[in-house]
């Protein structure tokens, strides 16, 4: 009978003791999305946690071994092996341009962390107080923003936005995406997980004097645009992760 995620965590701890000893740090990775789960490439997340992985072509087999535990994924495949036994992924591993991709928070929970979905990263917490921030980038997004600014789209204010630029990003980011363009002309914001957002980025600078005034046009349009998008694709804009 398959065992669904939340089962792993009780019978993951001695995995994550040992596996989140170098776990401290920050991250940035391609990232896409299936059906409102972040599916993020295999090597980067897992390796970050000290953890080695095994790629076999033939059957299409992930083994990633840590400490003497062991996680067996397949591609296209709902089904994980944790030390042997079955739990089930309601999404299994994709094949992306040649690259492995694999749920964000399976990796997280099946190495015994806490994730915290935060919009453009995500933080793993592992049981002993490390953590791990995984910075989400479209594909080919380049890394690291110049000098750590964090922002999640800057060109929202210097190109017409298209859905080409919006395709692969999540309902919840897409809202992020779209607040950036007031939050960098320091609009403050009653929705809690919004502004919860913004006041941890180090570049924003929240004015009560704020007015849409201070928009120009082509950042009015593209936040417009950015909603409609978001009631086009996913029937209304997101308000909270």
């Amino acid at each position: 009978m398959r065992r669904y995620l939340v089962c792993v965590l009780s019978g993951l701890v001695l995995l994550s003791l040992a596996c989140m000893v170098s776990a401290q740090g920050e991250i940035w990775v391609d990232r896409i999305e299936e059906r409102g789960r972040v599916l993020v490439p295999l090597r980067g997340v897992f390796e970050a946690f000290s953890a080695s992985v095994n790629w076999d072509g033939q059957l299409r087999e992930i083994e990633i071994l840590c400490s003497g535990n062991q996680i067996v994924m397949y591609v296209n495949d709902h089904d994980a092996y944790i030390n042997r036994n079955r739990y089930y992924m309601d999404v299994p591993p994709r094949i992306v341009r040649s690259k492995t991709y694999v749920p964000l928070r399976f990796v997280g929970e099946a190495l015994g962390g806490t994730v915290d979905y935060l919009g453009s990263y995500v933080d793993i917490t592992g049981p002993t107080g490390y953590l791990l921030r995984v910075h989400l980038q479209r594909q080919g997004g380049g890394g690291p923003p110049p000098g750590g600014g964090g922002y999640i789209a800057t060109w929202t204010s210097n190109k017409r936005v298209t859905d080409n630029d919006l395709r692969g990003y999540g309902n919840w980011q897409l809202t992020l995406m779209r607040n950036e363009i007031y939050a960098r002309k320091g609009r403050p914001f009653n929705n809690r997980d919004v502004r919860s957002y913004f006041l941890r980025q180090s570049w924003y600078r929240p004015d009560n004097n704020f007015t849409e005034g201070r928009l120009t046009r082509l950042e009015n349009d593209n936040a417009t645009y950015i909603r409609n998008y978001q009631t086009r694709v996913y029937g209304s804009a997101a308000t909270r992760p």
